[in-house]
This record gives structure tokens, C-alpha cells and sequence, in this order.
């Protein structure tokens, strides 16, 4: 049975926190790093799901280019989603076209191993080590699957609650006030929705909040072993919690773009989504925002969820893993973290940066220490995530009770990961 990269206890606490944000920067030194194996026009296609000319992700490609090092950085959106990007990249390992660098889920990070063949960015190139001593070491715990670290800790987020200020206000909340569990949190979407005619709330449908719940219930969706125990009692209080906003007409489920877009609009007044997806909400809004850890489970200890990406090595001959590892070195700079910290994503180096403003409860939950997103084992962990996720979608649309959802994704993952 392929281990998690890491076990379900938090691999991120306040002293990795502080570390990150006030820590001292890495000593980097490339001076070892060798350009023997590159061609004088050397070019990488760098895989994402990130749309957008100005988005982050470009500033950085176009940054490193204009370094003229010898490599050209290709950009290529193939798709929205870790997944979508994932299915594309085995279409070329199977072509035997893969992709030179990915964009990987923490999620992924076994099923890249077996199955997509992710480099040891270690054995990759000798400037390998002094890349990684940028990030921090319960970062690069996170792209570690057994012994072997496969690739940079680039994107770092954690779920929090979005709240539209001018309607708590509105609705008579107090400001000063707001909900630390969703005992405190149910009760004021409820007033939401009266005074203000507004929808209350929206949570992602995904496989990826519902963790948030069941985790502070007490429960996991995989033991450290990788074994599936998502329908222990816990998880299905968790999870019974979670849904309980949608049984009392709090909250109508629809998709992540429409809930950004309504958010947007002021036709919702909370959400719990991504820390990293404030930048691209404020663009679009003029009342004022407020971010909060996400509300947790009265009586019961808090053990938030971490979520993100790593970029990691498929390329194939060396020339294309020598010219991964010159693009991966100026991803590890402080110039390139600061760029790409416009997402939102939280710092994953000991760079010494400041916090963007409104970020703040996201950092704090950093602080309070995360744990790693579930990660899926073996070759057909893809599968078996989707399948989890599928049960979800079931319980939260009222097709499925949760236990028995529950009992049916443990059952569905544990043939895929047998």
C-alpha cells in the first residue's frame, strides 16, 4: 500500500508560519548549477490551469524569460482544474510528449509518482538541493512521497470564510462580532437571508471542504496508512455539519464560478472557498471584504486543511530536466514568490515577505497549524478521488444520506485503492 506524503497531523504550525513570514531567506547558492545539457534556445512548456495575459502565473514565466538564461518558458492552460491538466498531461506521457514542468495538486502527489513518473527534483540536477533550501521544510514535506520530493511547494491555500461586510452591516450583525464556529455562523446566515434578501451562504461542492469538516469533527478521509475511513462516526458528524446550512434553505449549491460571480454581484453575503481566490474577487467588487478562518465545530479542536500545488519534472531527456531545474531555480527567488503571491496563495519559502493585505486570517490559520490535503496513493488515486468527490456531490444534493454516502465512498475508494 503506497503511504500519504504526509500524515494527517499538522505539518504546518506557528513555528513554520513565523518562519515564513519573518524568517531568514534561504541560502540559495546556484553557483553548481550547470547549463552543459542546454542547447542555446533550450524551451520548456509549463503546464497550468491559470487563465488570464496578467495572471500571476504569466508575470512569472515572463519574468524568468527576460532573464534570457538560454531557456524559453512556454505557457500552457490545458484545462481548469488539477484534474483536467492531469488527464491531459498522461495523454502526452502516453504520446510521448509529456509536458517539461506541471502543475500538480498536493492531491496528486503519489498518483504523480506511479503513474505520471514525477522526478526526484533532487536527482534531477545538482542545483536540485539548493532550490528546495528556499521553501520551508514542512513544505517540502508536502511534495514528499516515500523519500522522493517531486518538486517545488509553489501554491499554498487554505479554505476561509468571505464575507460582504456592507450586508452584515446591513442585516444589523455586529462587525466587530463575527463567527469562529458554525454554531455561531448558521444563526447569522439565517438573519442574512431575512433582512437583506440575499442568499446566505455558498460552500465549494468538492471533496476538498468537506475535509475542513470532517477533520474538525474529529475525523479523516484517509488514515495515515491510506486506508479510506471517511464513515467513522466523526467524519459523518463532520460532515452532517456540513450540509446542515442547505437542509434549512441557507444555502443553494451551485458551481465555484457562479458562486464567485454571485459574491461578486452582492448577491451573496458569505462564502467558505479558497484563501488564494481574493485577489481575482476584490478586482471585481466595491464593498468591503472580510476575511475569517473558517468557522469550526463548538466544543471540538480545530484541524484546518491545507491545499495548493507543486510544479514538478515529467520531462523525459535531459536536456528538457536541465532547462525544468533553470526555471524551477528562479521560481525559488524572492522576486518570483513576491510575483506569484498576487494569487493569494500563501508563502511557502523562508523568504522574508510581507503579508498582502486582507490576507491576514488566512496567515493566522497557517499559524494554527494545517494539515496537508488528502493525498490520494497509487496508480489510480485520480479515480479514487473522483469517485469521494462523486458521493459528495451525492450527499449534498440530497441523493444520498450521509452515512450512507459516506459508507458508499469508502467502499468505492477502497476497490480503487486496493
Amino acid at each position: 500500500m503506497t503511504t500519504k506524503a504526509a500524515s494527517s497531523k499538522s505539518v504546518f504550525g506557528r513555528r513554520t508560519a513565523l518562519g515564513m513570514l519573518g524568517g531568514a531567506a534561504a541560502a540559495a547558492a546556484f553557483a553548481g548549477t550547470s547549463r552543459t545539457a542546454l542547447s542555446a534556445n533550450a524551451s520548456i512548456d509549463v503546464v497550468h490551469f491559470f487563465s488570464g495575459a496578467d495572471h500571476p502565473m504569466e508575470l512569472v514565466i515572463r519574468a524568468f524569460n527576460q532573464k534570457n538564461t538560454g531557456v524559453t518558458a512556454v505557457s500552457r492552460q490545458e484545462g481548469t482544474t488539477y484534474e483536467a491538466i492531469t488527464q491531459k498531461a498522461m495523454a502526452g506521457i502516453a504520446a510521448g510528449r509529456p509536458p517539461a514542468v506541471l502543475t500538480t495538486g498536493w492531491k496528486l502527489a503519489s498518483f504523480a509518482k506511479h503513474t505520471l513518473g514525477a522526478l526526484d527534483i533532487r536527482k534531477v540536477g545538482a542545483a536540485g538541493d539548493a532550490i528546495l533550501a528556499n521553501y520551508s521544510d514542512a513544505a517540502v514535506k508536502m511534495v514528499t512521497v516515500e523519500g522522493a520530493v517531486l518538486g517545488i511547494p509553489w501554491a499554498l491555500s487554505t479554505p476561509v470564510l468571505y464575507i460582504n461586510m456592507d450586508l452584515w452591516r446591513a442585516a444589523g450583525l455586529d462587525p466587530a462580532k463575527l463567527p469562529t464556529t458554525v454554531e455561531e455562523l448558521y444563526p447569522n446566515l439565517a438573519q442574512l437571508q431575512q433582512k437583506t434578501g440575499k442568499a446566505a451562504l455558498v460552500y465549494e461542492v468538492n471533496e476538498w471542504l468537506p475535509q475542513a469538516f470532517i477533520q474538525n469533527a474529529g475525523g479523516d478521509v484517509l488514515d495515515a496508512q491510506g486506508r479510506p475511513v471517511m464513515d467513522s462516526a466523526e467524519a459523518i458528524y463532520g460532515m452532517e455539519k456540513f450540509v446542515e446550512p442547505h437542509r434549512k434553505g441557507l444555502w443553494k449549491p451551485i458551481s465555484i464560478s457562479e458562486m464567485i460571480t454571485a459574491f461578486q454581484s452582492g448577491a451573496l453575503c458569505t462564502m467558505v472557498t479558497s484563501s488564494a481566490r481574493l485577489s481575482g474577487v476584490k478586482a471585481q467588487t466595491s464593498f468591503e471584504i472580510k476575511l475569517t478562518k473558517t468557522p469550526g465545530l463548538e466544543g471540538r479542536p480545530r484541524r484546518m486543511n491545507s491545499g495548493g500545488n507543486f510544479l514538478s519534472v515529467l520531462a523525459r531527456n535531459s536536456e528538457q530536466q536541465a532547462a525544468s531545474l533553470e526555471f524551477l531555480k528562479f521560481c525559488g527567488t524572492a522576486e518570483a514568490m513576491e510575483l506569484w503571491l498576487k494569487t493569494g496563495y500563501l508563502n511557502t519559502t523562508k523568504h522574508q515577505l510581507a503579508v498582502p493585505a486582507g490576507h491576514e486570517a488566512a496567515y493566522a490559520q497557517l499559524a494554527d497549524g494545517l494539515t496537508p490535503e488528502t493525498v490520494w496513493p497509487g496508480a489510480r488515486g485520480l479515480e479514487a478521488l473522483k469517485a469521494h468527490s462523486d458521493w459528495i456531490s451525492r450527499v449534498v444534493n440530497g441523493q444520498a444520506s450521509v452515512a450512507d454516502g459516506m459508507k458508499g465512498s469508502k467502499a468505492a475508494v477502497s476497490r480503487l485503492l486496493a
